[in-house]
């Protein structure tokens, strides 16, 4: 099996793309990718058996959203499946293209199709559905019987479209799927991250048998999605331990994404160096096993970025959480967001500023990079220089709330919610 997606740098269109490339053997950690990052042992399995890679800086870049040009590399890489049709060419995709063989591999064997009008689409973003659906397809799943059975475990099943029906109840039934932060929502339309689709081509390779399942009981097995439901002798009501107070437990090293409390498309710009303190909102509820609501949405978490170093070379920034604000009621908590590495100011996209709250020390290293006033939403006002900002080589850190996931250091019980 070669590399899954070994990163290369290439000039496509004017921007910088990565395309897959022979493998060779690399460390399988990332700078990025922290010991509690829940696709920590999808990613690093995959990296430590040269199926993955990550980027020359170290990182993996987890969230960064898959094109379907991408994907379709990836499963040229991943997989080693017989052609079932000829191909037909695609307007979109010239013979020169860059990912021209791999789109031509996924749509012959069958786990990759084609729009209307001979069009591939080959830079637009995978959804979630088409991923999952693909692998469906490539690897000949069958879809059980009991279709709306598999998708009623799925409290956002009716955002499923209906051509993904056969292909998600076949995912699921199969255990391809993982759900991240919250295993019950499938987010569907929702763009496939390079975390997601290394879970999903983990899990479509243990269902071939190339490699071993993640251990049960793991936090990470509890975002694969069970095509059983948890039998009624497993959902006993919480009792606390001896000396414990009432309430029920949100557990250490649970997972809690986040959102930016007013536009969603919100960005957050720091200057390397500086200590941030604002307060974020809990994107989904937060439940335990027996269902029962622990943090509701929208609950108000509060704390600061303050500033990282990865390898001790690369600037970052890391959402320290103190309290938990759910309605009137406040709990302490201890809780980290995975780290945000600086990027140059030539990497940064116009729609990162456009709609951004930025720290005058950010802004004043952009401007000064591009020789020109930039618009933003408006200046931070709570950026603290404590850690004497730094704007070297202009760069800075951008933050997408809604790519953050908060991981509790230490348990907490709050308040039954009704």
């Amino acid at each position: 099996m070669s590399s899954l997606f070994r990163r290369s740098a290439a000039l496509v269109g004017g921007a910088l793309v990565a395309i897959a490339t022979p493998a060779s053997a690399q460390d399988a950690s990332f700078s990025d990718v922290n010991f509690s990052y829940w696709a920590r042992p999808f990613i690093e399995e995959l990296a430590s058996k040269d199926i993955i890679k990550g980027f020359p800086d170290g990182s993996f870049k987890p969230n960064e959203p898959v094109t379907r040009a991408q994907f379709a590399a990836i499963v040229r890489q991943a997989f080693d499946q017989k052609a079932v049709r000829r191909y037909t060419a695609f307007n979109d995709v010239p013979s020169d293209f860059w990912a021209a063989p791999a789109v031509r591999k996924a749509y012959t064997t069958g786990f990759m199709s084609g729009y209307p009008g001979g069009k591939f689409e080959p830079t637009q973003r995978i959804p979630r559905v088409q991923a999952l659906v693909s692998l469906s397809s490539g690897l000949e799943l069958e879809s059980p019987a009991n279709t709306d059975k598999m998708l009623g475990m799925y409290q956002d099943a009716a955002d499923i479209p209906d051509y993904a029906n056969q292909g998600i109840s076949a995912a699921t039934a199969k255990g391809l799927v993982v759900n991240h932060p919250n295993v019950k929502y499938l987010n569907p339309n929702q763009s496939a991250t390079r975390a997601d689709v290394a879970a999903f081509v983990y899990q479509a390779l243990v269902k071939q048998g190339q490699l071993q399942p993640i251990a049960a009981g793991s936090k990470t097995a509890n975002y694969i999605v069970q095509a059983t439901a948890p039998s009624q002798a497993a959902a006993q009501p919480e009792k606390p331990a001896a000396n414990q107070p009432a309430g029920l437990l949100v557990a250490q090293g649970t997972d809690i994404a986040l959102k930016y409390p007013g536009n969603a498309g919100t960005k957050i710009v720091v200057a390397p160096g500086e200590t941030y303190e604002t307060s974020l909102l809990v994107a989904q509820d937060i439940t335990n096993a027996n269902g029962r609501v622990l943090i509701p949405a929208d609950s108000r978490i509060m704390g600061r970025f303050v500033p990282q170093n990865i390898n001790g070379t690369t600037p970052a920034t890391q959402f320290v959480a103190d309290k938990l604000m759910v309605g009137n009621k406040s709990y302490p908590l201890n809780a980290t967001s995975n780290p945000q590495v600086a990027v140059n100011e030539t990497e940064l996209k116009s729609t990162d500023l456009r709609t951004a709250v930025t720290s005058a020390a950010a802004r004043t290293a952009v401007e000064s990079a591009l020789g020109r006033p930039v618009s933003v939403g408006n200046v931070l006002q709570n950026a603290l220089g404590t850690q004497s900002p730094s704007t070297a080589n202009n760069s800075v850190i951008v933050i997408d709330p809604n790519q953050l996931t908060l991981t509790t250091r230490a348990g907490l019980r709050v308040t039954a919610q009704k």
